[in-house]
């Protein structure tokens, strides 16, 4: 039989045989494009086909930094862009991409490797929805992370076309997953058994065995990862690229092969790795100070700041029912710390969970200190300040706004301006979100005309009055308790903290709640108003920092107006 000559076919000329697009290398990451069909490799060998975009429309927009200073990203478009969304007319962006448009509708649409701070790529595929770029167009179903706003556009999230492809792509996903949910951290949040029941994925039609990885993989001091539980996503590998900017995640080896590790198998470093459990969207990476260590279902949670800098994140405070601080994690806010946070302020769970917090409020005697009722605290602190002059008001940088004005009308009472702690920055500053700062509402006391001074300063203002008082948490770890200690025992000292500070200059103690106890404003670096949350309740007897102030302060002018 003769063999055709394929020579003319192959020699036509590039005109002849139609558009090309441009090649371009696999991203770094190896995440693959959305065309999955056989491609032939020119020039390198990792080479992949550009995916088809409408050349009227942008190509997906791709996440950059966050914002200098705090500022959320700038449209850069010329305004919203009209479409229909399962029949209502909706306002979307087009500098975003049609997923983006979805949820802002309030429409949720199914995503694994999507996420709105990092770079699309369209891996998972199960985002997909049904879409006709005019009443005319025929309907296609395409991915809608990678899928640019066109005016005009028409989607329907629930076709029955669409639900049977994201079926199909969770049938895949599910193939190799194993079945340990009731062992897994991820349960209750984990989107893969959320979509799963969605899309009535509830049995595989296969019968071969799931593929055997490595199990409890150390990545370091933070992460935790079990690779027969990954579903390569790239999320994880995407946001050491693009936010702290410090690759050390790849997919390693090719197809079913495929698996996450480090560069060289090398520990993870830097102070945001805990991000990554956060971006997971399954059990793949968990947090070793997490791991098993409660169920989520069994945590409340309170929309609340970071304590652990200037910057202010924003955090969800997620406490277990015996009272237990077992979580913070970063809580969206483009204006602030967009979706992450640091692991500094994730893990600060010491001072919130330390044991012997001081009940009510004590007073020293003879033998020692003997609790009391904080009025009956109150009352003695009144007469103290009245017999021992001008008294030397120090804050605590975790006063929040209220807390500031309620110390800054006690001072017009006893006729001193108070002051705050400020301890030195630390080295945890980077160029990302930790300010190096380790006082939340500076910029909220300063405002207040309530100036920060070291604590050497402080010690050497302390040595010219009769009495001091010391105001709010941790202000007596940030004056230094051997510093404290080292004080006369004539000087008379009031103290407003959360535990009792046992130094021969402390008369009286009143307990106050700790930032997890209250509600309250924090100012950030940047002049943003950040809330904390009452997420747990202060101990017994303890009040309002707020309550006692005022209280100490009616005291003091009854006092006066008797004489």
């Amino acid at each position: 039989m003769a063999v055709p000559d394929l020579r003319a076919h192959r020699g036509r000329s590039r005109a002849a045989r139609g558009h090309r697009p441009p090649d371009r290398p696999r991203a770094r990451h190896g995440a693959r494009e959305d065309d999955l069909r056989a491609l032939r490799r020119r020039r390198h060998p990792d080479a992949l086909r550009r995916e088809a975009l409408p050349r009227r429309a942008p190509r997906a927009h791709r996440a950059g930094p966050l914002p200098a200073a705090g500022e959320a990203r700038r449209r850069r478009g010329p305004g919203v862009t009209k479409i229909i969304l399962n029949g209502r007319e909706v306002d979307a962006d087009p500098e975003q991409p049609l997923i983006h448009a979805c949820h802002t509708a309030g429409t949720d649409v199914p995503h694994y490797c999507y996420h709105p701070g990092l770079s699309p790529v369209g891996s998972c595929r199960i985002c997909q929805v049904e879409v006709r770029m005019n009443a005319e167009a025929p309907p296609r179903v395409m991915v809608a992370c990678r899928t640019p706003i066109s005016e005009g556009m028409i989607v329907d999230t629930d076709a029955a076309p669409a639900h049977a492809a994201r079926k199909e792509c969770l049938e895949f996903l599910l193939k190799n997953h194993p079945l340990d949910c009731p062992i897994c951290d991820k349960a209750g949040e984990c989107t893969l058994q959320d979509y799963s029941f969605d899309e009535g994925q509830g049995a595989g039609r296969t019968v071969e065995p799931r593929r055997k990885l490595e199990k409890r993989k150390d990545l370091g001091d933070v992460i935790v990862l079990d690779q027969e539980r990954c579903i390569l996503c790239s999320r994880c590998v995407r946001f050491m690229d693009e936010i702290p900017k410090t690759p050390q995640l790849v997919v390693s080896q090719r197809g079913a092969d495929s698996v996450i590790e480090t560069f060289m198998d090398r520990p993870l470093t830097g102070n945001y790795q805990g991000n990554l459990a956060d971006v997971c969207p399954v059990g793949a990476l968990t947090l070793k100070p997490f791991r098993f260590k409660a169920r989520v279902w069994n945590l409340q949670k309170s929309a609340s700041t970071c304590a652990e800098c200037s910057r202010g994140c924003s955090i969800t405070t997620e406490v277990l029912r015996n009272g237990e601080l077992k979580r913070f994690r970063p809580r969206a806010n483009p204006d602030v710390n967009g979706y992450w946070m640091c692991d500094t302020g994730r893990f600060a769970f010491e001072h919130a969970n330390a044991p012997e917090r001081l009940a009510g409020a004590a007073l020293r005697n003879g033998q020692g200190w003997t609790a009391v009722h904080p009025i009956d605290a109150l009352e003695v602190a009144r007469d103290m300040l009245v017999t021992h002059g001008t008294a030397l008001l120090v804050a605590s940088p975790f006063l929040t706004v209220e807390e500031g004005a309620a110390l800054v009308a006690l001072g017009r009472e006893l006729g001193a301006r108070p002051m705050f702690v400020s301890p030195p920055k630390n080295e945890l500053a980077d160029d990302l979100l930790h300010t190096g700062d380790p006082c939340p509402n500076r910029r909220g006391l300063t405002e207040l005309g309530i100036d920060g001074l070291s604590a050497h300063d402080i010690l050497a203002k302390i040595a010219e009055h009769e009495s001091v008082v010391l105001v709010g948490e941790r202000v007596a770890e940030l004056m230094g308790p051997e510093a404290l200690a080292a004080l006369p025992a004539a000087l008379r000292m009031i103290v407003f903290d959360s535990h009792l500070l046992d130094v021969p200059a402390a008369d009286v103690c009143i307990g106050v709640p700790i930032h997890v106890e209250r509600a309250g404003t924090w100012i950030n670096i940047d002049g943003h108003a950040g809330r904390i949350a009452h997420a747990r309740p202060a101990p017994a007897g303890v009040q309002l920092l707020t309550r006692s102030l005022e209280g100490l302060a009616d005291l003091l002018t009854s006092e006066t107006r008797a004489r």
